[in-house]
């Protein structure tokens, strides 16, 4: 196929390609004509073209995110690179590696009253790993040599230590759509660079001194956000079943434990002062990403203030250093699954040939293990015996999503009712926790389900998030995705109903809720999925058979009353 004869594009993507790069999602434009020329040439790139940038950087995030490859976003001048910039945030807090590809302007035009002259250039700069410049006019006695180190810069940063976003802003001049053929494509000085990791977890002597000093605590192991890792996960099958360990894991943590293990709200809604600090550890050893549970976090912070002697220990690669429960003691840059199996292993070595633990290190899984337990059958009747209203409807969705499904959650209630409700983990589980954002749930399922073969993926979203990211229904349609979506319809933000902040205001329902009020019927038959709505129990019920079955997307709106909601939702957490 022709390709683009600017040579710095040719280099540009040949160089993605053998850096591992396989989907590029673009939006059409006309300065960036040699990139999409250059993307499309490529037999191992699949190119997917969505013309909302902001929804099409949210379905390259879910691309990345399910298929744990970089992926890259390519867009024209001006305003079109700032609508990358919500992914792009969610992305770097994530560790999500996207390249963000934007064509410019000569820098001569810059601020001169020209269309899209914007000042491009590190606009992204708080929100990637770096920043770099590229320009079809570079100059140098070795021609290439510029553009290949800065490209292989480029992929190097956003792939390791800990993966993340970069940005290359692509200064092109005209002609735009001039080609080449196979002889000056063969001719582009493409050079790979390769790094060489260290080991991805401590030496021998320092693994033993952590093994022996954890085996002496009351060990609480926290997981955040995460992506699957069957390593881990044995790991932590291992680790907890011993007498001084207890996990608390949350539902996107992609770990598949036992039940209780995901049980965080729903067991500190239930404890007084006097049961937090029988469950209080001595040593935090946290993996992932950011906490959806605030009570989790209020847990371990008030803890922390009562024993200025525990220990938190972050496991695994950070841009920064983070102390989110105010009581880090030692940040250990590891790759988490290696480092909890090499840990595993020499805490069970210390077992056989070392003195027995402590008797209150020994009891302390028991303890864990009681007040879950209790507190799961608590909200598990709760949610049996009551009326129609988001929790009832949660329980049955959650019931019917595959096991080899990959579910997708909006942020908002869809993702914390997910944290409280005892049911079977799926295959995987996503939600853009990174910043908690309330846009773009659609688009990433979007991508999510373009990169995943195992099965089928399920968008659980609310009303808001749902009218938020429309545009994320166009790419599905253009892009001929397969997706099952579950649509909760409670009259607008549902949360402020219930958080204290607003649930009282006067203007709650106004300001706040904003019911989006949209024909979900209309809007399924306008971009082609099929659609059942349900009001009650039976219903759901039914529509989630019908939804399971069906071959090609689907929506199922269900019908919830916002106030009967929030008031059950309220006395579930404890709250009234």
């Amino acid at each position: 196929m022709a390709d683009t004869d600017k040579m710095v594009v040719r280099i540009l993507f040949d160089l993605l390609e053998a850096h591992g790069v396989r989907r590029v999602v673009c939006s059409p434009g006309s300065r960036n004509a040699p990139l999409l020329v250059a993307a499309d040439a490529r037999e191992g790139l699949t190119t997917s073209v969505v013309i909302d940038e902001r929804s099409a950087a949210f379905v390259a995030l879910g691309m990345a995110m399910v298929s744990r490859t970089p992926v890259a976003l390519v867009c024209t001048s001006g305003t079109a690179l700032l609508n990358y910039a919500p992914a792009v945030a969610e992305a770097y807090y994530q560790g999500i590696p996207l390249i963000v590809i934007s064509a410019d302007r000569p820098l001569e035009w810059i601020d001169q009253d020209d269309s899209q002259t914007i000042r491009q250039p590190e606009a992204l700069r708080n929100f990637v790993k770096g920043s770099y410049s590229l320009s079809d006019r570079e100059q140098c006695d070795r021609p290439g040599w510029y553009e290949t180190r800065i490209v292989n810069d480029a992929m190097l940063t956003a792939l390791a230590p800990k993966p993340g976003p970069v940005h290359i802003n692509v200064r092109l001049s005209p002609p735009l759509g001039a080609t080449v053929g196979d002889d000056a494509r063969a001719a582009s000085p493409v050079r790979v660079i390769r790094r060489i990791s260290p080991d991805p977890v401590p030496d021998a002597a320092s693994m033993t001194e952590l093994a022996a000093e954890a085996r002496g605590c009351k060990v609480l192991v926290v997981a955040g956000f995460m992506p699957p890792d069957a390593r881990l996960n044995k790991a932590l099958a291992r680790m907890r079943r011993m007498p001084g360990v207890a996990v608390v894991a949350e539902s996107i943590s992609n770990l598949h434990l036992p039940a209780e293990d995901y049980a965080a709200d729903t067991l500190f809604c239930t404890l007084d002062a006097e049961g937090k600090e029988r469950l209080a550890p001595d040593l935090v050893i946290s993996l992932g990403g950011a906490l959806v549970s605030r009570m989790l976090k209020e847990f371990l912070r008030e803890c922390g203030r009562r024993n200025p002697d525990m220990q938190h220990w972050s496991v695994g690669y950070n841009h920064t250093t983070v102390d989110c429960f105010q009581a880090l003691s030692c940040r250990i840059n590891a790759d988490p699954g290696r480092f909890m199996s090499a840990l595993t292993g020499r805490m069970t070595h210390l077992d056989r040939v070392a003195p027995p633990v402590p008797s209150d290190v020994g009891g302390y899984a028991p303890l864990w293990h009681e007040a879950r337990t209790a507190a799961m059958k608590r909200m598990k009747r709760i949610a049996g015996e009551c009326g129609w209203s988001d929790l009832r409807a949660f329980t049955l969705i959650l019931k019917h999503i595959p096991s080899d499904a990959n579910l997708m959650l909006s942020n908002g209630t869809s993702i914390r009712y997910a944290q409280i409700l005892e049911r079977r983990i799926p295959h995987a589980e996503y939600c853009n926790r990174g910043v908690s954002g309330i846009d773009g749930s659609t688009s990433s399922a979007v991508g999510g389900a373009l990169c995943y073969a195992g099965g089928e993926t399920w968008l659980v979203t609310g009303d808001t998030s749902w009218a938020y990211d429309l545009s994320g229904l166009q790419a599905l349609r253009s892009l001929g995705g397969r997706l099952k979506i579950v649509l909760i319809n409670n009259a607008g933000g549902g949360i402020f109903r219930f958080i204290s902040s607003t649930s009282a205001l006067e203007c709650r329902e106004r300001c706040f809720c904003a019911d989006p009020d949209l024909d979900s019927r209309s809007l399924a038959a306008t971009f082609g999925l099929d659609y059942r709505c349900a009001d009650s129990a039976d219903a759901l019920d039914e529509a989630l058979r019908w939804l399971a079955g069906a071959e090609g997307s689907a929506l199922v709106e269900v019908i919830t009353p916002p106030e009967e909601s929030a008031t059950i939702l309220r006395r579930a957490l404890g709250m009234e």
